[in-house]
């Protein structure tokens, strides 16, 4: 990471940066995001006094780590209300060539399009064609530059916007098994089978090629998991609570295990490991509970695969929805082949409406105190980085000015 804007060395704010999410394990995706709206506002510095950008760079952590709100939310469980009303962001495929495609090529491209349009089958996905041979946008001739290819149709995969990863997914070559590869794969179709046949949550064990680790993190999934499957409920409200049985209530999840190394699932895998931006780094298992439309929620990893991570992320999933806007809740919608909207069905619908309609948003506590307790000490520990960090700048600066 790279931080033109920060008064500070790279490398120390990279390490500090880094110290501070390990530590946060679960909340890695809360943090990531509330931390590039940090970034964003440091170009600021320079338009504000020094008092004031502290009092900005304290709200961006309150917004960072605080809950999303404390006053209402609806009945809905969070995983109800994400399948039946979170469309997935739409990832960019930007297909790049010089001249004019062959006969084969724009067949490629129609598969590409026709998906994005919902014709045959339906893709979170939007196409953009960029020739070469005229004049592309700073934007896209960046983009092109950057590849390092000689290749005259060339495809790059890029995150949706709204998740403000920067990083390509993946690129390579305008190719049938490429174009097929983009849309979709076996264990996205497992993942949307599951979801579809009700669980609350598919969590994806990303293997790091141990066996023994890659077990030992399986077992303890499948066994922690099936525990909240037995003592998790859905929770109604008193009013409307008698119209739903036992079975209505009952929450259940699944584990899927992937292998890094399988060629079927290479875009998958790059999707998973670029989702955060340290999670490249490690080589130990990595756990994902991927739900709603196939949202992958924050990761999990090596040691952080534990029984409380797991009971917290599920609890979360079957808790009441506290804020409904998708954009202001962790995770990133995942690349699938479905038509969610025709699949989920007229039942899920009622449900969750008949859920919405029996709440009282004003009698709901959102911020439980153990979650508030934490997301306080959560925000001491940036502010102690911040002062550090601080304190080094004005030392180094006038030690700087004393040479001078």
């Amino acid at each position: 990471m790279k931080i033109s804007s920060f008064p500070v060395s790279n490398e120390l704010f990279d390490k500090s940066l880094n110290i501070l999410m390990t530590c946060a394990n679960p909340f890695r995706s809360r943090l990531k995001s509330g931390i590039q709206y940090l970034l964003a506002l440091q170009f600021l510095r320079k338009l504000t006094e020094p008092s004031t950008s502290c009092i900005i760079l304290l709200i961006g952590i309150l917004f960072a780590v605080l809950p999303p709100s404390s006053i209402q939310a609806c009945a809905v469980p969070v995983f109800k209300y994400a399948l039946t009303y979170w469309a997935p962001d739409p990832y960019g495929v930007i297909v790049f060539h010089r001249g004019p495609l062959s006969t084969e090529q724009k067949l490629l491209v129609d598969r590409l399009q026709r998906a994005s349009l919902g014709i045959d089958t339906r893709a979170n996905v939007i196409v953009r064609m960029v020739d070469l041979a005229g004049s592309p946008d700073a934007e896209m001739q960046k983009l092109w530059e950057a590849q390092s290819v000689s290749e005259m149709s060339w495809m790059v995969l890029k995150y949706p916007r709204l998740s403000m990863i920067s990083e390509d997914v993946w690129s390579g070559p305008l190719e049938g098994d490429a174009v097929e590869a983009i849309l979709d794969s076996p264990v996205r179709k497992e993942i949307a089978r599951h979801i579809l046949e009700g669980k609350v949550a598919v969590w994806i064990l990303l293997e790091s090629g141990s066996k023994q680790q890659d077990d030992e993190a399986a077992n303890l999934l499948e066994t922690q998991l099936k525990k909240m499957s037995e003592t998790l409920r859905i929770s109604v409200p008193e009013l409307g609570g008698d119209q739903f049985t036992e079975s209505d209530l009952s929450v259940s999840f699944s584990v899927l295990r992937l292998s890094r190394s399988d060629p079927d699932e290479k875009i998958l895998v790059q999707m998973l490991l670029k989702s955060e931006w340290d999670l490249k780094t490690f080589s130990k298992p990595i756990a994902f509970p991927v739900f709603g439309r196939g949202r992958a929620l924050y990761a999990l990893v090596g040691d952080g695969i534990t029984e409380s991570n797991i009971e917290m992320a599920c609890a979360f999933l079957v808790g009441w929805c506290s804020c409904q806007v998708k954009a202001q809740n962790p995770g990133v919608d995942l690349l699938m082949s479905v038509d969610w909207d025709n699949m989920i069905g007229d039942e899920l619908y009622s449900e969750t409406t008949l859920l919405m309609e029996s709440s009282e948003p004003a009698a709901i506590e959102v911020a439980r105190p153990n979650v508030l307790r934490r997301n306080v000490l959560i925000v001491l520990v940036i502010l102690v980085l911040g002062v550090a960090i601080l304190t080094f700048v004005v030392l180094w600066r006038g030690k700087r000015s004393n040479r001078l």
